[in-house]
């Protein structure tokens, strides 16, 4: 089995997986440099009104070509949007860096998680 997953595959994963509240969008991945095994993909589950959140996940073909994913991060409590900063691969670790202007919440962060696939 192939352990590729393309951006449309990783997408429509996800589209399917997250959270709905009406007017969700879910983001082209961003792939490490010279990895097509995995991927992080940002949705925005949004009611077309007055409620919404970003989520950001960690997607990844196994090697019996399965999807899997986690959920890195989400801003139910603080509404911000969720920008992606950089992920970064080394064998089974993949690294995400995201955060946000403080789009809500009005104060910006930032974060890293590393996680074994």
């Amino acid at each position: 089995m192939s352990t590729i997953i393309t951006a449309e595959e990783a997408r429509n994963f996800i589209s399917e997986v997250a959270p709905s509240l009406g007017y969700d969008f879910t983001y082209q991945p961003a792939f490490p440099r010279g990895r097509q095994d995995v991927c992080a993909v940002i949705h925005a589950a949004e009611n077309g009104n007055d409620f919404g959140y970003s989520l950001i996940y960690l997607v990844w073909k196994n090697a019996a070509g399965e999807i899997r994913y986690e959920e890195l991060d989400n801003t139910r409590s603080s509404k911000d949007y969720i920008n992606f900063k950089a992920i970064k691969a080394n064998g089974n670790k993949v690294t995400v860096s995201y955060g946000s202007g403080g789009s809500f919440s009005g104060e910006s962060w930032e974060r890293t998680k590393t996680n074994k696939i």
